[in-house]
């Protein structure tokens, strides 16, 4: 098994989501809608699309745009998240787990830069999540080019702010994000998958499952 962000995020925000997804492997009936709306941002952004006629896919891509041009010139972005040569998928080791990370776009060493595109809003309820993230690209980053990220930024399309991460340049907040990370592969090495009841349920691809007491 290879080790992602998307999976280690899952089992913080629902163990039994985890385990439905991950190891019975089951299939959601129908596709969340957040995500074919977010998978479709992402990918105009990465082609350099920045015109809609829908005034909300518009707002959002406008807003990425003006992000990109704040940034140092020559970014490399994400290709399809099925390409095998993408340029944005960097492989590594964490904690002794092959691991796996995108980033939505980055710049090479010499500005050491990434960011991440969020169609939804900025809320500290899950800032945890994104330092997890930027925690893992960070690492798989280092592991290829030898050298911290600089900066990373969580840009956040639907209300225009920009999140950046402290586990970077925090000692601390790196080692708090490091334990979590060390407890939830504990936790599945373990095979703990409590349900964890929450506003994210409404949002889980799981969720249809989770009444069948014979999963």
């Amino acid at each position: 098994m290879i080790l992602s962000f998307s999976q280690l995020n899952t089992y913080l925000s629902c163990p039994r989501s985890y385990y439905l997804k991950y190891l019975l492997k089951l299939k959601a009936p129908i596709t969340s809608p957040w995500l074919v709306f977010g998978s479709k941002i992402h990918n105009m952004l990465s082609n350099n699309i920045f015109e809609s006629e829908d005034p909300v896919e518009y707002q959002m891509l406008q807003r990425g745009k003006k992000f990109l041009e704040s940034m140092p010139d020559n970014p490399i972005h994400e290709t399809s998240y099925n390409d095998a040569a993408n340029p944005c998928r960097f492989y590594g080791d964490i904690f002794g787990n092959r691991t796996v990370g995108i980033f939505d776009v980055f710049w090479e060493p010499e500005v050491c830069r990434g960011a991440d595109f969020k169609t939804g809003s900025m809320y500290k309820t899950y800032v945890d999540h994104f330092e997890m993230q930027a925690y893992i690209l960070n690492q798989l980053f280092k592991q290829k080019y030898d050298s911290n990220l600089k900066a990373f930024y969580f840009k956040f399309l639907k209300d225009d702010s920009i999140y950046q991460p402290k586990c970077l340049n925090d000692e601390k907040v790196s080692k708090k994000i490091e334990k979590s990370i060390k407890n939830i592969l504990f936790n599945i090495e373990e095979g703990n998958y409590p349900k964890k009841c929450g506003k994210l349920c409404e949002k889980c691809d799981m969720n249809c499952f989770c009444s069948d007491e014979s999963l």
